[in-house]
This record gives C-alpha cells, sequence and structure tokens, in this order.
C-alpha cells in the first residue's frame, strides 16, 4: 500500500504537466473555438527563448523568465493576427489542420535556429523534495500542481465573472448576435491566444526539467492533455485538471507496479481513447452540425490513356535511372499508398484520421513475422492488409460514436498507443535481431529487392496502381456515395436510409487496409525488421507531417494522394534535391508555412489548384492535359449508374407509390413523450395518418413539433409511446431502419449532400442499403441496378434538368426542390416534412405545394407536415393538429382548428376577437 501512494505521489509531476497544457487547450476553445495542437510546440518554442536566454547568455533568471513567457504571447497572437482571425467560422476538422501546419512550423524553425538534439535541464527553481506520510515527493511536483491548482482558478474567475469572459463565450455560442452587441471577435480572440499562449510558455518552462528540452519534448503531453480538455468540454477548467492529474497518477502506477514498460506509458493515452469513446455519440443532435464544408474530392473518374503514360514513365524511370533510385522509386510508391489510405479516411469519409502511417509500422512487424515463418510473398501482402483491416474495423466499431476533433484525438491516442507499446516491446521487435524478409517470390520470379531492387519497383508501383483503381472505383460506387453522404451531413444521410457507423467503419477498414499493404511492402524492401530502435519514422509526430503533406497536396482527390508520397522521406523529391539535414529542416519549415497558408487559401489542395490553371490553357492546350491525366472533376455526377429512361418509356408514378394502395393507418402514433433531462417536450401525443393524406402539425416555437419528428424519425428517443409503419412498432428501430421500413423526412435547413451533385444526393437515398455494396465497391463489381424512382422524384420536383448540378451552385428555392426530390426518390411510405417553405419566395412556395400535394394524391404517401405558413397548411392539409407546451390541444381540420380560440392564442400570440379576423387575410379564409 505504501508504494502505491510514493508512485501516486510521483505521477503528480505528469499530472501536473498534462493539467498545465489542457488549461491552455481550453482556455484558447473557450476563446475562439479552436482546439490547439500547436499548444505544446508554442511552449517548447517558449522554452528555448527562456533557456537559451538563462543557460547559454548568462541572462538573470527574472529577466529570461519574463521574456520566454512574452515570446509565447508574441507567438500566439502573431499567429492569431496572420492566420487565426481567417478561421471565425471554419470548420473544426479546417482549424485542427491549420494548428497542426504551426506545430510543424515551429519545430522546424526550433531546429533550424537551435538544435534537434536533447538537452537535460537541470531543476532551476527549486530542488529536492519532502516526506509525506511516509512517501517522498519533490517540490517541483508540489509546484506544479500549485500552479496548475491555482491557474484554474484564476481562468474560471477569468472566463465566468469578467467582461472578457462574457463576451468570448458570447462570440462562440452565438457569433452574429455577439457582434450584433458590438464585440468583434478579433479583440477578445487576440487576447485568448495571448492567455494561451502565456499558459503553454508557462508550461513549458517549469516542465523543462521533467521533459528535457528538444523540438518534440511537449508534443507527447498534448494527446492526455487534449483528452482532459475535451472530456471536459472544453468547457470546465476544474474538469480538466482533475482528469489530467489522475492520468498522470494512474501512469505512473502502471509503470511502478511492474506492469510492461511499454503499456505503462500507454496509459494515459489509454484513458483518453476510453473516455472519448463513452462519451460519443452515434448521431449528432440538431445544431452540433459542423457546417462548413471540408475540401472538395474528387469524381474518382480516370483516363486510361492517363493511366497507360503514368505507367510508361514508371516503367521508363526505373529501368532508365541509376540504380540506386530504385529504392526511391519504391518507397514514393509504397507512401502513395499511405497518401491514398488518408484520401479515403480524411478525404472521402471527412474523419482526420492520424492513425495510417503509425498502423503501416505495425503491419510491417507482422509482415516480417509472416515471412520469417514461411508466408510467401502473396500471403504476406494479403495477411498484412486483412491483419489492418480487422484492426481498422476493431478501432473503427467503438470510433463510429466520434466525429470531429474527438476522432482526430481518438486515431492520435492509437497512434501513440502503437509507439509506445508496440514499437518498444521485444515479442513484437523480435529482441535486437528482428524479424528477417526471404520469401520474396511470386510465380517463380523472385522480387527480392536486396537483388533486384527494380523488379520490387515495379511490384511497389502495381500494388499501388491497383489500390489506386480500387479507390476510384469506391468513389464511383453505391458504397462511396454513403460515405460522402455521412461525410456531408450525418443526421441527412441517417434520414436517407444510410447507416452511419456502417459508412464510417468502411471508411475505416478501407484505409487501413491500403495502410496495411503499405506496411508489408516496406517490411519486404527493407529485408529485416523490428530490432532495436525501430519506430523511427512512425511516430504519432511524423504522422502529422504526412497528413500535412497528404492534405497541402489534395487530400479529396487520388493524385493528391499520390503527390503527397513525393515529399515522403527518401521519396523523389528528397531524392532529387539530396537534402541534408539542414536543408531539410528548411524544406519542412516551408511546406509547413504553406500547408497553413493553401488551408485559409485553397484548402482542396495543390492538384485543385492544378485543375484551375489547366482551366485557363487555351482549348486545344487543354483538351490535351485533360486526355493526358483526366483530373477528378467538380460535378461527379457525371457519372450515372442509373439506367438511362428512354424516351417514351418513362416509368410510372407508382414506382414512388408506398402505401397509397393498402387499407389502415400508414403512420400511427400513440401516447409519445420526449424529454431533454428533466424538460418534457413532447407529452403524452397520439394521431395516424392514412396514406394519401396530409397532416399538418402547427405550433408557435418551442411547442415541441421538430422533437416530435425527430422522435417518430428516431433522432431521439422516446420516453413512452410507440411509433407504427403500417402496424408494425419501429419504437426501437435505428433511423436507417425505420427509412428501410418506408419511413423518411427533410429538413428545415434541407441538409443536402455537398460533396455529391443533384443526381447523386437522389440515388443516394434511392439506392438498396446491402452490406455486400461494402465489399463489391473496390472492385467495381456492384450491380448497377435501374433506379426510376429517382427520374420520377425528379421530375415532381422539376429539377430534370440540374441533376448533373452540384448543390452548392443553386438557390435557396432549388434547394428546397431537390430536398423534396430526395425525400421522393427513397420511395417513402410515410413522409416526414420540416418546414418545406420556409423562407421560400412565394413562387418557390407554391412549388412546394404542388408537390406535396402530388406526393399525397398521385403517389399515395401519407404525409406529416411542419409549417408556419398558414397558406401552405390550408392548401395541402386535409387535417391539423396544434401543439402547445409539448401536448396536442386541437385536432381537426385546417379551418376548424385556426377558429379555435386556444389555437389564436397558442400558435397566433394573442387571443382575436371575431372581427378581428379580417385583418390578417390568411386568417379570414381559414375561418370564413
Amino acid at each position: 500500500m505504501q508504494s502505491i501512494f510514493e508512485y501516486a505521489l510521483l505521477g503528480l509531476s505528469t499530472g501536473g504537466a498534462y493539467a498545465l497544457v489542457a488549461l491552455g487547450l481550453v482556455a484558447v476553445y473557450r476563446g475562439t473555438g479552436v482546439v490547439n495542437f500547436a499548444q505544446g510546440g508554442i511552449g517548447m518554442a517558449a522554452t528555448y527563448v527562456f533557456w537559451k536566454l538563462y543557460a547559454h547568455a548568462g541572462v538573470p533568471l527574472g529577466i529570461a523568465l519574463a521574456i520566454g513567457l512574452l515570446s509565447g504571447i508574441a507567438i500566439s497572437i502573431a499567429f492569431y493576427a496572420f492566420v487565426g482571425r481567417r478561421l471565425v467560422g471554419a470548420s473544426t476538422t479546417m482549424k485542427t489542420l491549420v494548428t497542426l501546419g504551426l506545430l510543424l512550423a515551429l519545430q522546424a524553425a526550433v531546429r533550424i535556429v537551435w538544435t534537434n538534439q536533447q538537452e537535460r535541464v537541470p531543476s532551476f527553481l527549486v530542488s529536492g523534495g519532502a516526506t509525506l506520510f511516509g512517501a517522498r515527493i519533490q517540490y517541483l511536483s508540489i509546484v506544479l500542481v500549485v500552479v496548475a491548482m491555482a491557474l484554474t482558478i484564476l481562468l474560471t474567475l477569468l472566463f465566468e465573472r469578467t467582461r472578457f469572459g462574457h463576451a468570448t463565450t458570447a462570440l462562440q455560442d452565438s457569433p452574429l448576435g455577439a457582434q450584433a452587441l458590438g464585440f468583434s471577435p478579433h479583440p477578445w480572440g487576440a487576447a485568448a491566444w495571448g492567455i494561451s499562449g502565456l499558459l503553454a510558455a508557462l508550461a513549458g518552462i517549469l516542465l523543462s526539467p521533467v521533459t528535457a528540452l528538444s523540438p518534440n519534448a511537449l508534443s507527447s503531453l498534448v494527446i492526455p492533455s487534449l483528452g482532459a480538455a475535451l472530456i471536459a468540454g472544453f468547457r470546465r477548467f476544474w474538469v480538466a485538471l482533475v482528469v489530467a492529474l489522475v492520468a498522470g497518477i494512474l501512469e505512473s502506477l502502471a509503470i511502478g507496479l511492474s506492469i510492461e514498460p511499454g503499456l505503462g506509458k500507454s496509459i494515459p493515452y489509454i484513458v483518453t481513447l476510453i473516455a472519448l469513446i463513452v462519451s460519443g455519440r452515434n448521431l449528432p443532435g440538431r445544431g452540433t452540425i459542423d457546417a462548413p464544408r471540408l475540401f472538395r474530392v474528387g469524381s474518382g473518374r480516370l483516363s486510361w490513356f492517363g493511366l497507360a503514360a503514368g505507367v510508361a514513365t514508371v516503367v521508363v524511370a526505373t529501368f532508365a535511372l541509376p540504380d540506386y533510385w530504385s529504392d526511391t522509386i519504391a518507397l514514393t510508391g509504397i507512401f502513395a499508398l499511405v497518401g491514398l489510405s488518408m484520401v479515403v479516411s480524411t478525404g472521402y469519409a471527412g474523419q482526420v484520421s492520424l492513425l495510417p502511417l503509425g498502423l503501416s509500422g505495425a503491419t510491417m512487424l507482422l509482415a516480417g513475422w509472416l515471412n520469417q515463418n514461411g508466408a510467401s510473398l502473396l500471403v504476406t501482402l494479403l495477411g498484412s492488409a486483412l491483419a489492418a483491416g480487422v484492426a481498422g474495423a476493431i478501432i473503427g466499431v467503438p470510433s463510429a460514436r466520434l466525429r470531429g476533433i474527438g476522432l482526430t484525438i481518438a486515431t492520435l491516442a492509437v497512434a501513440a498507443i502503437i509507439e509506445t507499446w508496440g514499437f518498444t516491446t521485444d515479442r513484437f521487435l523480435n529482441g535486437v535481431q528482428g524479424w528477417t524478409t526471404s520469401h520474396v517470390d511470386l510465380f517463380g520470379v523472385s522480387f527480392d529487392n536486396a537483388l533486384h531492387p527494380q523488379r520490387f519497383a515495379l511490384l511497389a508501383w502495381s500494388v499501388t496502381i491497383l489500390a489506386s483503381l480500387a479507390v476510384a472505383s469506391l468513389r464511383r460506387s453505391r458504397a462511396g456515395r454513403r460515405i460522402l453522404a455521412m461525410r456531408s451531413n450525418e443526421r441527412a444521410a441517417a434520414a436517407s436510409g444510410i447507416s452511419v457507423p456502417q459508412a464510417k467503419i468502411a471508411a475505416f477498414v478501407f484505409s487501413t487496409i491500403l495502410a496495411g499493404l503499405a506496411g508489408a511492402l516496406l517490411a519486404l524492401q527493407s529485408g529485416t525488421v523490428g530490432g532495436q530502435r525501430f519506430g523511427d519514422g512512425f511516430a504519432y509526430t511524423d504522422s502529422l507531417a504526412v497528413l500535412s503533406m497528404a492534405v497541402l497536396s489534395g487530400a479529396g482527390f487520388i493524385m493528391g494522394g499520390v503527390l503527397a508520397a513525393s515529399f515522403a522521406p527518401g521519396g523523389v523529391l528528397p531524392q532529387i534535391l539530396s537534402f541534408s539535414g539542414p536543408v531539410n529542416d528548411w524544406v519542412a519549415l516551408v511546406l509547413s508555412l504553406n500547408l497553413v497558408f493553401v488551408l485559409i487559401t485553397e484548402p482542396d489542395g495543390v492538384v485543385a489548384q492544378i485543375q484551375r490553371g489547366c482551366a485557363r490553357l487555351p482549348v486545344g492546350l487543354r483538351r490535351i492535359g485533360n486526355r493526358l491525366i483526366q483530373w477528378p472533376q467538380r460535378a461527379p455526377g457525371t457519372v450515372r449508374e442509373t439506367a438511362p429512361v428512354e424516351p417514351g418509356r418513362a416509368p410510372s408514378p407508382s414506382t414512388l407509390r408506398g402505401a397509397g394502395a393498402g387499407a389502415g393507418a400508414a403512420l400511427q402514433v400513440d401516447g409519445l413523450r420526449v424529454a431533454y433531462g428533466s424538460a418534457v417536450v413532447v407529452d403524452g401525443v397520439s394521431f395516424s395518418v392514412a396514406p394519401g393524406e396530409v397532416l399538418g402539425v402547427l405550433g408557435a416555437n418551442g411547442a415541441g413539433k421538430s422533437s416530435l419528428i425527430d422522435a417518430i424519425t428516431g433522432f431521439v428517443p422516446a420516453r413512452a409511446g410507440r411509433v407504427l409503419i403500417g402496424g408494425e412498432d419501429v419504437s426501437t428501430f435505428t433511423p436507417e431502419r425505420r427509412v428501410a421500413r418506408g419511413l423518411t423526412r427533410t429538413f428545415q435547413d434541407h441538409l443536402l449532400f455537398d460533396d455529391l451533385s443533384v443526381r447523386e444526393n437522389l440515388q443516394a437515398a434511392a439506392e438498396r442499403k446491402d452490406r455486400l455494396a461494402w465489399l463489391l465497391a473496390p472492385f467495381g463489381l456492384a450491380p448497377r441496378r435501374p433506379l426510376p424512382s429517382v427520374d420520377i422524384a425528379a421530375a415532381a420536383a422539376g429539377i430534370t434538368h440540374h441533376l448533373d448540378a452540384t448543390v452548392d451552385t443553386l438557390s435557396l428555392g432549388w434547394q428546397a426542390r431537390v430536398t423534396l426530390a430526395r425525400a421522393l426518390a427513397a420511395s417513402p411510405r410515410v413522409l416526414c416534412l420540416d418546414e418545406p417553405a420556409a423562407a421560400l419566395s412565394p413562387e418557390a412556395r407554391q412549388h412546394a405545394i404542388d408537390v406535396i400535394r402530388r406526393a399525397a394524391r398521385e403517389l399515395g404517401i401519407a404525409i406529416l407536415l411542419i409549417e408556419h405558413n398558414i397558406d401552405v397548411v390550408l392548401a395541402t392539409c386535409d387535417a391539423a393538429i396544434v401543439m402547445e407546451a409539448g401536448r396536442v390541444i386541437a385536432r381537426g381540420t385546417p379551418s376548424e382548428v385556426l377558429r379555435l380560440p386556444a389555437v389564436r392564442r397558442a400558435y397566433l400570440g394573442e387571443p382575436l376577437e371575431a372581427d378581428d379576423a379580417s385583418s390578417s387575410p390568411l386568417l379570414a379564409r381559414a375561418v370564413a
């Protein structure tokens, strides 16, 4: 028991370190909404300034300390002034990537100005320790904990009790509202970044005797600190403090109690990962959507002529260049697989994953073990890919509950676990001798890199080209549309019948299979895998660099993944320029700064810039360029998987008919009750909707109408009651399972899939949601079935001539039409419409009325309509219910319910006298 107490006290220094970094992360997020991955980098740079002045230039401690703290403030404010202020309104993902660029730039700058070597820092404030209940505790641990607690109190008071805190909170909760009150985001944002820089510098300086001094010194603290900040909701300083201290204590206990050293060091990352998964949720709620778009994606179209030219280039370069170039060509092809892995995970799925490179390193060890134990080249490749895919599924299942920054931190934690445990454990590394690969024959032909480097280079590129074709096929398939729909909007994807967890897991599996192939090829090329110092080049900090190169090149494009490989260590560009250490650092600095610049000016990457450059060429040259390399186009909708409808043979509207021909209620709701905590928002609501009937739901804002639809469609759980579709109880079904039973919906703000064309939006809703598509898609084997409902829905909504347009080029009125068409393309039995005419012009509103009428009268769809426009209700609804405070207070025909005084009070806001109705034409029409 005494030893446990001693190890817990030892862990206070580590926990205090995590706490200081976590407090800075919470502070900058509360002030600017940015999750600052560069927090440790800012502290590291400021610590170098302090230490070089104090230890090397002889500056007095107080002055050196003050200058070090000011340098942290200066770096942070300068970053906000030049970059951070442009991130107002940007997506969380974009903000995260920009701070990753800042981290890499600071690390490169420190290596250029000072050194890349680690330097020990003796204790300069306090030394020694004291005895507490028979256990030894260092004074530095006490200082770290006391400072962390004091800062927690000060920051809580600052953000909760001062004008600064109120202003920054208002700017984060309601930016437009706060600006309307005169609060500019920039002065407050600069102040918040300055506070964060001060905290980063203070943390770095205080921790330097613990962590030593190196460009990567504080980076290892960021992951547990991010976990603590995320568990605290990036809001509660006390929670971040406690979680950070607990993480440090658990790490010390694990190491001290003779748990495997690597596993013990991984404890903070494991705790972070578990906490993230437990706190995640399957679908985001209303108002939690990360609305700003990510970088755009390509269409997946390939030019066979361009592909042939690329193959010829690789073959000629392999045999024409000197032999030492063969390794360079092979490494470029292998790292292209890692780039393609990031195209699938980050580009297509929108999940900023830092896992591919670390997983490639782990798979490299597995491939070495397989090959040494007699596996052939083909078995080594396939076995490694399969094992990586299984690992991706295992990681993907719990990670499917995460999104945005939570997912990024989770994958970073997994990469750190692989590095600290997998790359340091003898049984994985096979001791000092490592694993030897010698079975490198395929169909009697040797591809041994030591004997036939040119053959191996061609093998590596053959695998990469096949992988590129598989990724392109995935993008064009219905499985790819599901992934892109999930990336655009998870709630809308679920409302279209797409399983969001399935899409996330599938993207993880595809991505990790590609990373596994890269690891296997690296093992076969190296000859010996494991041994001492394995893991160099596979650290999670290296994952940040690889991700930055993929984003810089164009993470949404296949060519972007391939282009990113040219920057890899040992790749084409380093070989051409023959980078030495200093030159390499300068290149890293330039690329990091370029990443930041590209993200805030051209987030689609270099490939998109090349596209635009080609578009400005003369027509003749442009045609040659398009034939040579068919760059993915903006409008992928030209790739069709639906059979064209022949003239004169248009499918009948009955194709969309759901329950119209049947008897009984299509939708029945019995005693539905919804509550958020103790607040009941839907209380005992019951009604039914027959096929072909339109039921309107009226009520003032906050009456519970949207929560009612969310509960009916499965987006929020009901505390009580039942939902029946055609007599089948679907109360326990997920949203996508309810869609499969014929229940679909629209959203007030449309929530279209911006990454898809109009046609693909409709296809995503109309297509079968079979699991077999996930397996067949990369091989181009998914059957192309006719989708007549797409053409019928497009014709009904009047968007036939816009099918190949992208939705972001359409006006609000046309987007409303696409929203209705997408819902109809799913061939629903029951359709829930959430204010389909909101903010539309009179002409667009009349069109929405016509579409709703046709859907009910001609297609027999039961429609539940929420609408504030009384003219729409009167023109479309057969019956109506009125809600107030979550309860139904009236039901009948629209004109009947609008006569009731209680309805006028609830819906129109105040009681009206009978002869006051003439002042409102719509109300007069209703009560006439």
